[in-house]
């Protein structure tokens, strides 16, 4: 969230002083992807922790129900194409995106 908290006041500086606008949406665009990035630790711990509990308890369906309806806020959380582990996963037809290393990010 550090990182996040960077890029906003990075974003924030630059259209105070006026920069030019593909520079600042480049900023954005990293706001973004560190936003993304803490969203799937966020979900992987729900479905270690939250989820799996629940499941095992027998109510299950209701956290499902929930999280079926916050996925679809963040486009990201179902698109696998960034995981090269889970690249099986992807659904048919779909190109593989450059590879890139996640960094460990606490959130």
């Amino acid at each position: 969230m550090k990182t996040v908290q960077g890029h906003v006041q990075a974003v924030h500086e630059m259209i105070e002083r006026d920069q030019y606008c593909v520079d600042v949406m480049k900023q954005v665009g990293a706001v973004q992807a560190s936003l993304q990035h803490v969203n799937r630790i966020l979900l992987q711990n729900h479905l270690e922790t939250c989820l799996s509990e629940s499941i095992r308890a027998g109510g299950g369906q209701r956290k499902i129900d929930e999280l079926v309806a916050a996925l679809k806020f963040d486009s990201s959380l179902t698109d696998y194409r960034h995981l090269e582990h889970l690249e099986h996963l992807a659904p048919a037809g779909r190109t593989k995106q450059s590879s890139r290393r996640r960094k460990s990010v606490h959130a």
